[in-house]
């Protein structure tokens, strides 16, 4: 059987192993179950058992996602092949804290994510936030490369909150992992040319925020007078998928699956909503020239408009540092 370049390209550009599965929303307590009688340590187990038979092996969590950590430890005890990449607690320094204080929160933070995740090494850590990878003059940077050089970080990385972060972080030899944000309503980065440069460059470049906290799949004739400038991009996307006969999900997702090199973050809460999302990314309705066609036709929106920590809701997630998600997300804050 002979196979053409486009056909194998758009296999590579599915293939399921390029996704992460996002835990933001994994918090709950091991022990507590719904109205249903359902765990959440039950619904992960199952996300996790789907995501090896499609041979997914990712998983992004962060010191404060609540209980994700100690969920994913707990799934995933006796099976090998997973890469967990993790985050440093948000609060381990700021200002006033000196760095006799900072380290020691470092130190806690890392101890806390072996501890919950049951590993002796980290695969991934991340900055939360990438002000501190120049905190304390330095030192708790320096500190995470002894870590790395020790063995017990695998590879080191940072979250960036902005299109001006993502950009410095990738500037910095030492930084191996980005995470950064970026989706049909935000294409601040794509219209840069990040993620081009960033494959040239060998760094490995994370997506969170592919729904934009949820908000991009809701009717944009809902959206609070706050979020204005995002009813027409929605009402596009929407037209579109209409006409391809998609949902507005397999757009959204068909967008980050053709960003060069970068692995999309899909949050999850229930393996029935992993399973759609599954047969979404896989879907070969949306090709290269319909979805151009749609970034084409979509604006340039600024951060007032695409950051959901500059959004008033945002009080409501005091202490998540901007655009990277919350423990849930504004769109059901806003149902």
């Amino acid at each position: 059987m002979t196979m053409d370049l486009s056909t194998w390209h758009g296999m590579r550009m599915r293939d399921p192993r390029r996704l992460v599965i996002g835990s933001a929303h994994w918090d709950a307590p091991l022990d507590r179950t719904d109205a249903k009688g359902t765990s959440a340590t039950t619904e992960i187990a199952a996300m996790l058992s789907r995501a090896r038979k499609a041979g997914l092996r990712t998983i992004e969590t962060a010191r404060a996602y609540g209980h994700s950590e100690a969920q994913i430890g707990r799934a995933t005890a006796d099976q090998e092949g997973w890469r967990v990449l993790t985050k440093l607690s948000p609060d381990v320094h700021r200002a006033g804290l000196d760095i006799a204080e900072t380290l020691d929160r470092a130190d806690r933070s890392l101890d806390e994510s072996r501890r919950a995740l049951g590993r002796d090494a980290l695969p991934v850590l991340m900055l939360h936030r990438f002000s501190h990878r120049h905190a304390c003059g330095g030192r708790l940077w320096r500190k995470l490369l002894t870590e790395r050089e020790s063995g017990r970080i695998g590879a080191l990385g940072v979250a960036a909150a902005t299109p001006e972060e993502a950009w410095a972080a990738l500037q910095d030899p030492d930084i191996e992992v980005l995470e950064v944000a970026s989706s049909l309503l935000d294409l601040r980065l794509h219209r840069q040319g990040f993620f081009p440069r960033a494959r040239e460059l060998g760094r490995s470049v994370h997506v969170h925020s592919v729904f934009l906290e949820g908000v991009a799949l809701l009717d944009p004739e809902r959206l609070p007078p706050f979020l204005i400038d995002l009813v027409a991009p929605l009402r596009t996307i929407r037209s579109s998928a209409a006409r391809l006969g998609v949902t507005t999900r397999a757009l959204h997702l068909a967008f980050v699956r053709a960003l060069p090199g970068a692995s999309p973050i899909i949050p999850c809460e229930t393996d029935s909503e992993f399973e759609g999302l599954l047969a979404d990314w896989a879907s070969e309705a949306i090709d290269d020239t319909r979805i151009g066609q749609l970034v084409d036709s979509l604006p340039t929106l600024d951060s007032a408009a695409v950051d959901p920590s500059r959004w008033p809701t945002s009080e409501k997630t005091t202490g998540t540092p901007a655009n990277q998600p919350a423990a849930r997300s504004v769109a059901t804050m806003l149902a």
